[in-house]
């Protein structure tokens, strides 16, 4: 299990994550999305790292300002993402939508000619 080589304290990258447990890359990566469904990883995209979120209720007022900032940077960096994404399946969108109108022109080609076929 993924989590038992993240701590509340520090951040591990992929890289060490990959040489404590000898898993791929990939692997690592797919595990850290599937515990991301389950609770909340704070992610830091300076340091490159992961680490569990601490137990809100052992943290004083000043550990809990910044865990909470900690937590908002991670979402704002999901938010941002979805955000990319969504221009980007605007692109995929639009061209799928010509290739749709392409593929309908070319059909009625196929079955009733080409207007110029047609005219003469």
């Amino acid at each position: 299990m993924i989590e038992n080589y993240l701590n509340t304290d520090t951040f591990t990258t992929r890289k060490e994550l990959v040489a404590k447990t000898g898993m791929k890359d990939r692997v690592i990566r797919d595990k850290i999305s599937n515990l991301k469904l389950k609770k909340p990883i704070i992610y830091n995209s300076q340091t490159k790292g992961y680490r569990l979120t601490k137990k809100l209720s052992t943290l004083n007022r000043e550990q809990l300002i910044e865990e909470i900032l900690e937590v908002q940077h991670s979402r704002n960096d999901i938010v941002s993402r979805i955000e990319v994404f969504s221009k980007q399946l605007k692109v995929y969108d639009d061209y799928l939508h010509e290739a749709d109108r392409f593929l309908l022109r070319r059909t009625s080609e196929e079955l009733y000619g080409t207007n110029k076929e047609m005219a003469k």
